[in-house]
């Protein structure tokens, strides 16, 4: 009787086991208010790295370093983890399932999140220019690295949109606040 119980016991539990394995192999599906909340939340998790770079303290001193000539490989680490951490937030969106009503605002978020991945990208090519490097070497990548701004602000705006329009057509309240301020 005890090899009975052990049996069934065993038996049991593997089938829990690959139950559970295949709701993880099939993923999750958010539900659309679920979807919008994660939406929201893997773009605001850029942002204060995005305003550090474009309009904070390390934005100046780095812009500010480049227009004096002077060594900008200091900023190569920090730039290269706010790059990590951008391809790294793409990739968990890239994983996220949504229902077929929220497939353009996921778009959205991947095309915003690419932009972003993008301008650390040149950021970083330019924090990499050996020490004494030419002004004809960084005009360069500035040169790329002011479109990819623009492109991503409007990248932005229009996730932004789209996240408001999502909200409107799926009557679900979206309240914003800015992440920067806590």
């Amino acid at each position: 009787m005890k090899c009975a119980t052990r049996l069934l016991l065993l038996l049991a539990i593997g089938l829990l086991a690959a139950c559970d394995a295949l709701s993880h192999a099939r993923g999750y599906t958010y539900p659309n208010d679920r979807y919008l909340e994660e939406n929201v939340a893997k773009w605001n998790s850029m942002v204060e790295t995005i305003n550090t770079w474009n309009d904070g303290p390390w934005a100046d001193e780095f812009y500010g370093a480049i227009n004096n000539g002077d060594d900008i490989s200091k900023f190569q680490y920090r730039l290269q983890v706010a790059h990590k951490n951008a391809v790294e937030r793409r990739a968990a969106a890239e994983r996220m399932t949504h229902r077929s009503e929220a497939a353009d605002l996921h778009r959205h978020l991947l095309i915003s999140l690419q932009s972003v991945e993008d301008m650390f990208s040149i950021m970083v090519a330019l924090a990499e220019l050996p020490d004494g490097y030419t002004p004809e070497q960084s005009a360069s990548l500035l040169a790329r690295l002011e479109p990819a701004i623009e492109r991503m602000d409007t990248d932005l705006q229009r996730l932004s949109d789209a996240q408001d329009a999502f909200a409107k057509s799926e009557q679900i309240q979206l309240t914003t606040r800015d992440p920067t301020h806590h």
